[in-house]
């Protein structure tokens, strides 16, 4: 069950004041690697992008890749990022709520790759969060998610509650013809194709 909410007015602060989320360790880039290949100019598309970590990664792969948030700061702090590392060049920003805006705003119809990294637990109703990336993904595409599983940490750590339950997991993989995972620590990497 949720315990924080999914929206602008909850992260806004967070990002705003500075805070700032688990880094992509080098195991996870090389699994999104091995998962979605060369990018090859396609393009990407990267949910709940935050400072964009991910979506540099996606870039870093040959993806033409569009990072989309809903915090100001974090789209900020995304392109911050690419100013400093890739002067100027690298993903382009959106600022934008995927849960809830019309997706036929986003610069591309489809996407060969679709990430969303440390978002899916969050989100309220989440068979129709994955209704709306299966309209985004391109036939063939890969639906790269990264998340916690509950029951990886310790009983007294206090993000124990971050993972996501069987039930959600079941949800998660429900309706996909290939369904990959790989473990890393607490989090699971999942690379989903229609």
């Amino acid at each position: 069950m949720t315990t924080t909410p999914a929206t602008a007015d909850y992260w806004e602060p967070l990002w705003a004041g500075g805070r700032r989320y688990r880094e992509v360790s080098r195991p996870e880039a090389t699994l999104l690697a091995e998962h979605v290949g060369p990018g090859r100019g396609r393009p990407a598309l990267d949910i709940g992008t935050g400072d964009g970590a991910l979506a540099h990664h996606l870039h870093e792969l040959g993806y033409r890749t569009t990072g989309i948030d809903f915090s100001p700061s974090a789209i900020t702090a995304a392109a911050r990022q690419t100013r400093s590392h890739q002067h100027g060049e690298g993903p382009t920003w959106h600022l934008m709520d995927f849960a809830a805006d019309d997706v036929n705003t986003l610069p591309n119809r489809a996407y060969a790759v679709v990430t969303c990294r440390l978002v899916y637990r969050w989100m309220d109703d989440k068979p129709a969060f994955l209704d709306r990336v299966r309209k985004v993904l391109a036939p063939g595409g890969t639906f790269w998610v990264v998340t916690e599983l509950a029951g990886r940490r310790e009983d007294s750590d206090p993000c124990k509650h971050l993972g996501i339950t069987v039930a959600e997991a079941e949800t998660l993989t429900a309706g996909w013809s290939v369904v990959r995972t790989a473990d890393l620590d607490v989090l699971r990497c999942y690379a989903l194709r229609p």
